[in-house]
């Protein structure tokens, strides 16, 4: 991967063309498998980790090496990223060659390594994936205009989650009774295949992209600095994620051990429950957003998962409960995960745009490692997995009262685009 010296002062950012459906598509179906390994990392995996261990901290801690690797990787790979220009495009190269080695990490962890081992191998394939998935999220800005990326957004989280929604069900109605190993194999095949469907039918425009020449430390400290509404969005979404993260890694140990008559592998199919609302909301709340106002519409979306999850923690004992709250959570789950980046990308220049959303991965992934492992203690201390919840609950109410004070036509008269 190489950086463009020659034609670097050559473009000048042009506005790409509004995306067809089928060009939509094809921008999300990396998204499939990238949602068969998130629902993996978050249902499936914890199950994993139990038969090796029976601490939940430790649970905690590992389930979210993803958010350790992407506090150290993001940063830098959203900025590498800016900056980058090859014959395959930008943003393309990073996932284009870094999913097809996470899947054959996947595989060797299929094979039950011992446990030292098993995290080792862990911590790689995270900073793999994590080396990937930021300049996928990027490459939205790239290929459609700003009046048409939370639409964009939308359809790739629609096939996201039908990624663990596949994975979710398969691996709770009869992958996972029958061999854990076959859920591995799955989400590493998806991951070679999707990811290839989007290397293959995307194309990067060259005459769409402005890249930046590099910035030396002061130079990005000062971007970041001028910036306030996006500092402003960091704080948001460290407590969003310390919040998503404190109660994911236990929702199925939750269900299946608090819940009347829930086994193991029905908590994974119930997940599909969260997932199914996400995916039925998530092309609307798209394009509302995109017609409307994405702060408006995030707020609605924080409001409602703070206020799902507190529910289930105080007064969730019995499925008929549970899944109605599930439902409302769900559609919480769409507003953050179809908004956050195209809200963030009405904050901060286009062509600095990769090194932002790394920047915000970083503060998201810091809250994400820091609640887990703090969730789990808490779990540990109680007995229960109820207070997890309850904490939840409270970062997502915090974070819906931060995103009322960002302004983003301020950030657009204060910042030179």
């Amino acid at each position: 991967m190489k950086e463009d010296t020659e034609q670097k002062g050559k473009a000048q950012g042009g506005t790409p063309e509004r995306l067809k459906v089928g060009g939509m598509f094809a921008y999300g179906a990396a998204s499939v498998g990238m949602g068969l390994f998130y629902a993996f990392n978050n249902f499936s995996l914890p199950l994993f980790y139990r038969t090796y261990t029976s601490s939940d901290a430790l649970i905690g801690l590992l389930a979210n090496t993803r958010s350790f690797m992407s506090a150290i990787v993001q940063p830098f790979v959203g900025a590498w990223s800016d900056r980058t220009w090859t014959k395959m495009g930008r943003r393309k190269p990073f996932f284009a060659f870094s999913m097809p080695l996470v899947a054959v990490l996947l595989l060797w962890c299929a094979a039950r390594p011992p446990f030292g081992v098993l995290i080792a191998v862990q911590l790689i394939l995270t900073f793999l994936f994590n080396v990937g998935v930021d300049p996928y999220t990027a490459l939205i800005s790239d290929i459609a205009p700003e009046n048409q990326r939370s639409t964009v957004n939308s359809v790739a989280t629609l096939l996201q989650v039908l990624g663990q929604l596949v994975l979710a069900l398969a691996s709770g109605l009869f992958l996972w009774s029958r061999n854990p190993s076959y859920v591995f194999w799955l989400v590493a095949a998806g991951l070679v295949v999707f990811t290839a469907i989007t290397v293959f039918g995307v194309h990067e425009k060259r005459e769409n992209i402005q890249i930046r020449e590099k910035l030396s430390l002061k130079q990005h400290l000062q971007l970041v600095a001028k910036n306030k509404e996006a500092q402003k969005f960091f704080v948001v979404q460290f407590l969003l994620w310390f919040g998503v993260n404190a109660a994911t890694p236990f929702l199925t140990l939750f269900v299946s051990t608090e819940i009347e008559g829930v086994s193991p592998a029905l908590a994974q199919a119930l997940a599909a429950i969260l997932l199914g609302s996400t995916a039925i909301f998530a092309v609307p709340v798209g394009i509302i957003a995109d017609k409307t106002s994405r702060k408006l519409i995030l707020s609605i979306g924080l409001g409602l998962f703070g206020l799902g999850a507190l529910a289930a923690g105080l007064f969730a004992y019995t499925l008929p409960v549970l899944i109605p709250l599930i439902i409302i959570i769900g559609i919480g789950n769409t507003a953050h995960t179809v908004l956050s980046y195209p809200l963030l990308s009405e904050l901060v220049p286009n062509e600095n745009v990769g090194e932002f959303w790394g920047l915000n991965t970083f503060f998201a992934s810091i809250g994400a490692l820091v609640s887990s492992t703090l969730a789990g203690a808490l779990a540990d201390f109680f007995g229960t997995y109820r207070a997890v919840f309850v904490l939840t609950g409270i970062c997502m109410i915090a974070a819906m009262v931060v995103l009322q004070s960002i302004e983003p036509k301020k950030a657009q008269a204060t910042v030179t685009t």
